[in-house]
């Protein structure tokens, strides 16, 4: 993981903290889709919200490892990597995390996990999901929780 990667995550964990002190007004919305099936190639808007806030988590179930997630903070991509991509990192990180999912005898469900959390923006956040297999896929949980300040 690149040291510059590491440092904006760190950052964006702290600032997301210190932004929900003292707030005097807060909204949040949950966003929860079910068995959503994208085409090859297809992208997918999990969140597009203006204004100030943050995305407290957000975490796509998937059968299948052929999928990328895209982050833009404040009109940059801070974040643009396939599942492979997230492993490689969330070991360096306790804002993400990517694995494969166990049931509750440690045996493989066959579907995976990406989440991440404390993702603060000032403008505007948009997260999108694209499958990147050759076949469709059907992604059985797109969940993300956010809060808007102001």
């Amino acid at each position: 993981m690149s040291l510059d990667l590491a440092m904006q995550l760190v950052v964006a964990e702290e600032a997301a903290r210190l932004v929900t002190v003292g707030l005097t007004s807060k909204t949040t919305r949950i966003i929860d889709y079910a068995d959503q099936t994208l085409d090859p190639g297809e992208w997918f808007t999990i969140l597009d919200k203006t204004g100030r806030g943050v995305v407290e988590e957000f975490h796509v179930r998937s059968p299948s490892t052929s999928f990328r997630i895209s982050v833009s903070v404040d009109g940059e991509t801070i974040i643009n990597l396939t599942y492979d991509g997230f492993r490689e990192i969330q070991q360096n990180s306790p804002s993400i995390s990517a694995f494969a999912e166990l049931d509750e005898n440690g045996n493989p469900t066959g579907f995976y996990i990406v989440s991440m959390r404390a993702i603060l923006h000032r403008r505007h956040v948009t997260v999108k999901l694209q499958n990147t297999s050759t076949s469709p896929t059907t992604f059985s949980r797109i969940f993300a929780k956010h809060t808007s300040v102001g």
